[in-house]
């Protein structure tokens, strides 16, 4: 019944069981954290419900946990199953098994947040920039040392974590352009675009900005190739031109309006030659 209450989402998609953990793993690790009355209930509470599951006897879960952590480094999931029979033992009992889906799903959320350099770096840009602007206004002297400290981190990069590193932020900007286009009409674009471009002004004069113009153009590519040209990319490019110093992805959008440009007077010239055939036939 317990877990008949705590299992099934929210319209959300967001179980309360869920929620729970997820509050759990966010306290800090200090006495007011974990070790705090709500992380002791949790605790509790989850060991309740993995005891007290009425599925299958207790003697196949010592005989299932031995072999888990081998079994998840040699099988693969595919769909939320996992090949290879690791999750066979846990689906004999439906409640050992939600709960063990529900932590598997937990887990692979806290990778990826740590995975996502660009959005990670991102968030810290924009909260170190309204620090900036609590403690000391808007004296541009404090923003542009916010700027310079940015930078010297980013020197501090090896040259294959610089191009890691900048592979990951020109796929984070063709996602949120993305994701801008397909707003497009609407005054949130505008507002949007100089908030999510600021953070990657500061590769402006680095080496990482000769990577990052690499991929970067990549994407620009793949963009226009799929959805076509748009206000939004010149405006983009415009706003990131510091950042791209052999200003490739400038060259390819003024080479794609050179090339509509002919083609337009292509088009007319066509038209006229056509008229002019008809008009001889007359």
């Amino acid at each position: 019944p317990a877990l008949s209450v705590l299992g099934p989402a929210d319209p959300a998609g967001v179980s309360p069981l869920a929620w729970l953990l997820t509050e759990y793993l966010e306290l800090p690790r200090r006495s007011t954290g974990r070790g705090s009355p709500f992380g002791s209930r949790v605790r509790r509470l989850t060991q309740l419900l993995v005891h007290v599951d009425p599925g299958g006897p207790e003697a196949e879960e010592p005989r299932a946990a031995a072999p888990l952590s081998l079994r998840l480094t040699l099988g693969r999931w595919e769909g939320g199953q996992e090949q290879g029979g690791a999750g066979q033992d846990c689906e004999k009992s439906g409640g050992l098994w939600a709960i063990s889906r529900c932590w598997r799903g937990l887990v692979q959320q806290q990778v990826q947040r740590f995975l996502d350099l660009a959005e990670r770096y991102c968030r810290l840009y924009r909260r170190l920039r309204g620090a900036t602007e609590e403690l000391f206004g808007q004296r541009a002297a404090f923003v542009l040392a916010l700027g310079q400290g940015f930078a010297g981190a980013l020197l501090q990069l090896s040259f294959l974590t610089a191009l890691h590193v900048s592979e990951q932020f020109a796929r984070y900007l063709d996602v949120q352009i993305q994701e801008l286009r397909g707003a497009a009409g609407s005054t949130g674009p505008l507002e949007q675009l100089q908030q999510f471009l600021e953070p990657f002004l500061v590769f402006s004069g680095l080496e990482l900005a000769h990577t990052f113009e690499h991929f970067y153009r990549l994407y620009l590519g793949d963009r226009l190739l799929t959805q076509g040209p748009s206000w939004l990319e010149g405006g983009i490019v415009e706003q990131l031109g510091p950042c791209f110093p052999s200003r490739f992805p400038q060259e390819m959008l003024s080479n794609l309006a050179e090339s509509q440009e002919l083609q337009r007077q292509f088009c007319l010239f066509q038209l006229q030659e056509q008229d002019r055939r008809l008009h001889e036939q007359d």
